[in-house]
């Protein structure tokens, strides 16, 4: 059952008792369901008689809202963690994992689309609660003309210690839960000629000659140029709002609360007539009676049109999200096709140091009018990329557990150094955050993620992966990587470089084979996704689209001729001053690796200040091991062997068969690779090539998935009975794949190889 996104998060903020003693079924969860998949009854579909009935248990952890980032294309999610113990181990410890898989409902027509997993290391913490911890999942959507509505759903599941099966989105967890929410896909504010044309015939209009056969022969992707976004003045919102009911203290609150927020008044209001600027916004008497009063009664936030659900951080990349739920379908100064209007959410923590709360950075999000909203509203998401480097201390300090505060402001930011500020429209949240554990490095860069896994999950002495993706759907098991692969990491305390005074840090990435110390820096071309903001807002691309704030950059390495060699990029991330700028996410580097590259590998990274002379170097203090396997398995099958009723009929590949003959054959499949260490055989599947004219028909066996064993693979025989489900006359490809456990491109686990055979089937003979 889908919960509520208005109510979860308060059903989720009571404190619990604390437990002194923790439940077998929790303790021994893993080897509970190893024995037994459905023992707590989950798995509806499951022939497995359940032991013992648990699903969706919340007392320990909750997912309670979810929400999208437009901008970004970035969902987001809050986990509240309610107990003391429950989740492995300390802090020290490797403790367990709270994972989330969403799903989306691309097209708006009730088919759930999986676009992947993400998740949070959690840990025994004792103390009040909850925790409140953040996820986040970047995904492509289908984007409309700003002409066009576009809400869609988002469904998203928690679930501890396992991950939720892919492509199951009515799949119960036994601890965790389900929200459904919906959300507004950002619009595409360029036409191109094929939308030109689509509108006219929508609206069975036909383009005049000699025009019509012109444009019919233009590429139909050739953009045009669209019109500026346009910002609804006073008037223009009065006409709009007449029959809405929207009252003038919401249309009119951007022009005066800037008059009646200002520091100094002015003085020339006292010869001006008994006209004021207030006066001169053209409002009526009523009007502006109406205005003042609301203004001169607000002592709290009002929250009839917007209002901030939840917030959390997501400590290993020190990133503070919040979720705001959008109540009303108009009062947001335009549709799509406009400017609209701006939601700010400003962020403090309180670090327990006694010197109260520090702003840390205001985020944003623009909403519009829109058609139509449901119920429960439309969630939209926020982040903030900040850097608490400074404020961690060492596991064996135990864990740092620090205040989050922040405050949503509809068209008004919140002023930073007023953490009690109370807003006109919006409201004030707050939970509690766990810092990641660390230890103060000052400037030192660090690796973060190789090939989409987190270095923590990549094994330091055989260099293979084994967990869940960090920025792409997959799930490594003893894993070693292939492809291009993808670098991210981050270097400590960047200084004001974007606008600002400071000259900006470079980086190098270097790689060499681990049996020697041949080092070589990364010199490709890589493009990263940037957004940058002034006091906040985000800020549209030089030169780029219009609205569109993640914009793509190419960085190109070079050598500054300070003795220092080739490969150092320019390090955009700026976190200081009015003018911010973050890597949305945090790559660094692109390697490209091939099949001459087998073996075990390792990887460093190297900083330096380019505001001192010569240059400050900061030296990484990791060599993160990985290997490489760029070898995809072989394939090999054929048909063998084929009777009818019993009796031998010639077998060939591609022949001619009737309805109702058994065809039997021989496969093979298998990962050598060029050493023992790099033999990392995954899976097969034979399968019917097209299904739909077999009617279910199966190659046995149909599909293998191998556990972590030293094999190369496997050869066999496998059978097709073409009669047992009625095959109609038609022609057939068996299809053999193939597949090691190579993460591919950074992206998905399995380099694979397939072979095909086919044959035709014919009206069985009459007797």
């Amino acid at each position: 059952m889908s919960e509520d996104p208005n109510t979860s998060g308060q059903k989720a903020a009571a404190k619990p008792r604390p437990r002194s003693k923790i439940e077998p079924e929790r303790q021994h969860f893993r080897a509970l369901v190893l024995s037994n998949p459905n023992y707590f009854g989950n798995l509806e579909a499951s022939k497995l008689p359940p032991v013992k009935i648990l699903k969706s248990i919340t007392s320990f952890e909750q997912l309670v809202c979810a929400g999208l980032n437009p901008p970004a294309d970035r969902l987001e999610a809050i986990i509240h963690v309610k107990q003391d113990a429950g989740y492995g181990g300390d802090i020290c410890s490797t403790g367990t994992r709270e994972y989330v898989r969403f799903y989306v409902d691309l097209h708006d027509n009730g088919v759930w689309h999986d676009v992947g997993l993400t998740s949070v290391r959690v840990h025994d913490i004792p103390g009040d609660k909850p925790l409140c911890y953040a996820v986040r999942l970047d995904f492509e959507p289908i984007r409309k003309l700003c002409t066009t509505q576009n809400i869609v759903k988002v469904r998203a599941i928690l679930s501890w210690n396992a991950v939720p099966p892919a492509n199951t989105p009515g799949f119960i967890p036994v601890y965790g839960n389900r929200v459904d929410v919906e959300v507004q896909i950002r619009p595409r504010f360029f036409f191109t000629v094929g939308d030109f044309l689509k509108e006219l015939t929508l609206a069975d209009v036909k383009i005049p000659d000699p025009l019509g056969p012109v444009v019919e022969l233009l590429d139909p992707e050739l953009q045009l140029k669209p019109l500026p976004l346009q910002t609804l003045g006073l008037e223009q919102k009065r006409k709009l709002y007449a029959e809405q009911k929207v009252p003038v203290h919401r249309f009119a609150f951007a022009e005066s609360h800037k008059l009646l927020a200002s520091a100094d008044l002015d003085p020339g209001i006292f010869s001006g007539g008994g006209k004021s600027p207030l006066v001169n916004l053209g409002l009526s008497a009523n009007e502006l009676q109406g205005l003042l009063g609301f203004f001169q009664q607000a002592t709290d936030g009002n929250t009839d049109f917007e209002e901030l659900r939840c917030v959390g951080l997501r400590p290993g990349l020190d990133l503070l999200e919040g979720v705001l739920t959008v109540k009303k379908s108009s009062g947001y100064s335009g549709g799509l096709c406009t400017q609209g209007s701006t939601e700010y959410v400003a962020f403090w923590i309180d670090f327990g140091t006694g010197g109260g709360f520090t702003y840390m950075g205001t985020a944003t999000v623009r909403v519009h009018d829109l058609s139509a909203i449901p119920a429960q509203g439309i969630q939209y998401a926020v982040f903030l990329k900040t850097d608490l480097s400074k404020h961690i201390v060492p596991c064996t300090a135990g864990p740092r557990v620090v205040r989050l505060r922040a405050i949503l402001s509809w068209e008004a930011p919140p002023p930073p150094g007023n953490p009690n500020h109370v807003p006109i429209w919006g409201n004030r949240e707050e939970c509690l955050i766990q810092l990641r554990p660390g230890v103060v490095t000052g400037h030192i860069p660090v690796i973060e993620t190789v090939g989409n896994m987190g270095i923590d999950d990549i094994d330091p002495a055989t260099g293979l992966a084994t967990g869940s993706g960090v920025g792409a759907a997959f799930t490594a098991n003893e894993s070693p990587f292939g492809g291009v692969i993808k670098i991210t990491g981050r270097i400590g305390d960047p200084p004001d470089n974007f606008n600002g005074p400071a000259a900006r840090f470079k980086y190098r990435i270097e790689v060499s084979r681990a049996s020697v110390n041949d080092w070589k820096p990364l010199t490709n071309t890589i493009q990263v996704k940037i957004s940058e903001f002034l006091n906040g807002v985000p800020q549209d691309c030089d030169p780029g689209p219009l609205l569109d704030f993640v914009c793509d950059v190419s960085l190109t390495p070079t050598d500054d001729g300070d003795g220092l060699g080739d490969g150092w990029y320019d390090y955009l991330d700026d976190y200081k001053g009015p003018w911010t700028r973050n890597l949305v996410q945090d790559q660094l580097a692109s390697w490209s690796t091939d099949a001459t590259m087998e073996g075990l590998w390792k990887i460093r990274i190297t900083a330096k200040d380019m505001g001192t002379s010569p240059p400050t170097v900061f030296a990484g203090f990791q060599e993160v091991r990985v290997r490489i396997d760029n070898t995809a398995p072989t394939a090999a099958l054929a048909i063998t062997g084929a009777t009818l009723n019993g009796n031998p009929i010639p077998a060939v590949n591609c022949g001619k068969f009737p309805v109702g003959t058994i065809l039997t054959g021989t496969y093979e499949v298998h990962d050598p690779g060029t050493s023992s260490p790099n033999q990392h055989f995954g899976s097969l599947s034979l399968d019917v090539i097209p299904d739909g004219p077999a009617n279910g028909a199966q190659v046995v066996p149909s599909a293998r998935s191998f556990p972590v064993v030293p094999t190369t693979g496997e050869a066999g025989n496998w059978t097709l009975d073409t009669g047992a489900t009625a095959m109609e006359p038609c022609g057939y490809v068996i299809r053999l794949v193939g597949c090691d456990r190579t993460i591919w491109q950074s992206g998905s686990v399995g380099l694979c190889a397939a072979e095909d055979v086919g044959f035709c089937l014919e009206e069985a003979p009459k007797p």
